[in-house]
């Protein structure tokens, strides 16, 4: 049996100590080189009535030099949040599950009506038009975004919800 010897010195685990903090501090530092910049805008959701599934659209920027894959969302709103891609096949449309979506380096890719779209089921609360679901959208390197979408008419038209009492 082999049996390894310890120096626990207060110099060496001194030593032991600050080799774990530069460690931790080269590795925080290489993660924040690799870190994606996506930046989302027009995020929306058109409601449907009678909790049929809704649809979200936003566009996503990768302001960064290396490709984003965006490879999930979730919602406490919803029970199911997939991501579709409606598509013409020989003139019958389809909806395509899609399982992840690639954005290249400083491009964008637009979730819109008839393309792209975030399927959304099973509401947990009544929603209506006017209202705001956060939807948190799940990077394949582990990063996350929330953001807030809009909920609107089955047309795309916002709601203008005039201001409380309170001013708000």
């Amino acid at each position: 049996m082999t049996h390894y010897s310890r120096d626990r010195s207060p110099a060496s685990m001194l030593t032991a100590a600050l080799m774990a903090c530069v460690s931790i501090l080269a590795t925080a530092g290489h993660s924040a080189d690799i870190t994606v910049a996506v930046r989302v805008s027009n995020a929306w959701i058109r409601w449907l009535p009678a909790d049929l599934p809704a649809a979200g659209y936003a566009t996503l920027r990768n302001l960064g030099d290396r490709r984003a894959t965006l490879v999930g969302a979730s919602t406490p709103d919803y029970g199911v949040t997939m991501f579709h891609e409606s598509r013409n096949r020989r003139g019958v449309d389809q909806m395509v599950p899609i399982e992840s979506v690639l954005i290249d380096p400083h491009s964008q890719v637009s979730f819109a009506p008839e393309g792209l779209h975030i399927m959304l089921m099973q509401p947990r609360r009544t929603i209506q038009p006017g209202d705001h679901v956060l939807l948190t959208l799940h990077f394949a390197d582990g990063q996350s975004l929330p953001v807030q979408f809009e909920v609107r008419r089955s047309d795309g038209t916002a709601i203008k919800r005039a201001p409380d009492a309170s001013g708000g």
